[in-house]
């Protein structure tokens, strides 16, 4: 067993609610680059999908699920964060008079847990046609979390 501290990322759990949030979409893109996806070129449409995926996947999967209020996220086709929140504790975002705080306000996922996500949707970035899948397509198993928690 290594004694070494497990790496993590921080999620600011409010930037669910913002256009700007998590870095504007590109909080994971540094990230990206680092570990094995250098090689796409960052002004084309196939890394544009695939971080975006990756973050969208990663926010719904390991920081959704932590959030203690009862949310309803989506994905959002933009140039900003494609990962929101609509719904906080049974109102709508834009019925709350100031933004609703989200619990806990930071969550952390490890390193190789967004790696191992990464790894299998790049594996899975073409539908059988040959066609980029959207950051808006969930995985089977974003999906089956998404059921799981209600979120559809």
């Amino acid at each position: 067993m290594s004694n070494r501290p497990i790496e993590t990322i921080e999620f600011e759990t409010d930037h669910l609610l913002s256009k700007w949030g998590f870095a504007d979409g590109t909080l994971l893109d540094e990230f990206l680059r680092e570990n094995g996806y250098a090689h796409l070129d960052e002004a084309s449409e196939e890394w544009y999908e695939f971080s975006r995926r990756v973050l969208c996947e990663v926010v719904e999967m390991f920081v959704c699920t932590q959030i203690r209020n009862a949310i309803k996220p989506y994905r959002m086709l933009t140039s900003h964060n494609p990962i929101r929140i609509y719904e906080v504790d049974g109102r709508h975002v834009s019925d709350w008079p100031e933004p609703p705080t989200l619990q806990p306000f930071t969550v952390v996922v490890p390193k190789d847990v967004i790696l191992e996500t990464a790894v299998h949707l790049y594996a899975t970035r073409f539908t059988d046609t040959g066609e980029l899948v959207s950051h808006m397509v969930r995985s089977e198993w974003g999906t089956a979390v998404a059921q799981q928690r209600g979120w559809d």
